[in-house]
């Protein structure tokens, strides 16, 4: 008999996840483990290593946020710097981290039945152990890049090697898209349960009115990110922005966000003589704010060199915004002409030319239908009961 999904306990061990120090990393894992809690009763423990200087030892955060009992753990790592000794000492913190945070979590839901590992590979480790030694059953859910022809970053014999082990006892494996699943599958990560798992909006996305947008007198484009340039060429995004601001003035940019290279970006705007009433930096916003200028906008952009699928296109769709992307990762499994325009990547000509096209009243979009498609798809409640269906499935004899 199935296991009551009230009655499943989830341990979420969390590479990405907030934290006190960046509240953006791993939000998208957040989103999982609340809208899975919905039904099931999960717990998160989250590692993050810091500066000596800013901490000593180990450092617990236990604290019940949006719902779901979460133990944020930070710790400072040894300040021995010996070649072989000194990985050492990080892999043995990181690992004492993770269990100081288990018990934690394991205290205040009275056990646990299933662990979910949001990111491989040394979470994994933990989680085949749990497997091998204590019988308990354990999911993983891939959201890293790495794996990607482009990036080039899964390395290491034995990396690869203990990766393969553990994504093979493994009793489900989701990403995000199918192109990430084939990317693991072609380094020989097999598992006979993979599945494509969408990321969750959340409800100020989902509840926010369409509304008919004011005549403006410009148009308004938006650019959401972490800023960081390697991936997400922001810096080429500036180039088509330019560009396009010596023909004609009647659209503004915003670019929502901070991150590793928000200075440098902000600099380079300046550099290639970019126009602050063209060009607007709002620094990271959140919540109904982030809702509000998304909402407000008439066109999302990404322009990524390489991508998995990033979050703010869901969002942008449940709000009835176009997306106009490149066609890396898994993007093209989601943006279709009816949502918006695919491009390759570093095609600044490409994606002038389509600017100017909307601009010019020559392309356009379905706000209402783009909304209403996606509404259902990407919601807590259709994410979270996918999500305790498969813990239902893993506990069944």
């Amino acid at each position: 008999m199935s296991q009551p999904q009230n009655n499943i306990k989830v341990l979420y061990l969390a590479r990405w996840y907030p934290n006190r120090y960046d509240p953006m990393p791993g939000l998208f894992i957040q989103r999982h483990a609340e809208a899975a809690n919905k039904l099931c009763k999960i717990g998160v423990v989250y590692t993050h290593v810091v500066e000596s200087e800013k901490i000593e030892g180990f450092e617990t955060d236990l604290s019940l946020i949006n719902s779901v009992v979460t133990a944020k753990v930070y710790y400072s790592n040894s300040k021995i710097n010996f070649p072989i000794i000194s990985p050492l000492m990080k892999a043995f913190r990181f690992f004492r981290a993770n269990v100081i945070g288990i018990k934690k979590i394991s205290e205040e839901l009275e056990g646990f039945n299933i662990l979910h590992v949001h990111v491989l590979t040394r979470l994994g480790v933990i989680a085949l152990w749990y497997k091998w030694f204590k019988n308990k059953p354990y999911m993983i859910s891939e959201h890293w890049s790495r794996y990607l022809p482009l990036t080039g970053d899964f390395k290491g014999g034995f990396r690869k090697w203990i990766t393969k082990l553990v994504v093979k006892n493994a009793s489900s494996v989701t990403t995000v898209t199918q192109n990430l699943a084939n990317a693991m599958q072609s380094h020989g990560l097999k598992n006979p349960s993979y599945r494509v798992m969408a990321n969750v909006v959340t409800d100020n996305f989902l509840m926010h009115p369409i509304q008919k947008k004011l005549k403006q007198k410009k148009t308004t484009f938006i650019h959401v990110s972490c800023f960081e340039d390697k991936s997400k060429n922001i810096s080429g995004l500036l180039h088509v922005i330019k560009s396009l601001s010596k023909k004609r003035d009647d659209f503004i940019f915003k670019l929502v966000g901070e991150g590793m290279d928000f200075d440098f970006i902000k600099q380079y705007s300046t550099d290639i003589g970019l126009n602050k009433k063209t060009v607007i930096f709002t620094g990271l916003l959140e919540g109904k704010l982030l809702v509000k200028a998304m909402a407000s906008a008439d066109l999302m952009v990404v322009f990524s060199n390489y991508e998995n699928f990033p979050v703010v296109i869901n969002e942008s769709f449940v709000l009835g915004v176009p997306v106009i992307a490149t066609n890396v990762g898994g993007i093209p499994e989601f943006v279709d002409d009816s949502k918006g325009r695919l491009i390759n990547a570093g095609d600044e000509k490409a994606l002038e030319n389509l600017l100017t096209a909307y601009l010019n009243k020559k392309l356009s979009f379905n706000n209402q239908k783009i909304r209403s498609e996606s509404l259902n798809a990407f919601s807590p409640e259709t994410i979270g009961q996918e999500l305790c269906s498969i813990y239902q499935n893993l506990l069944k004899p």
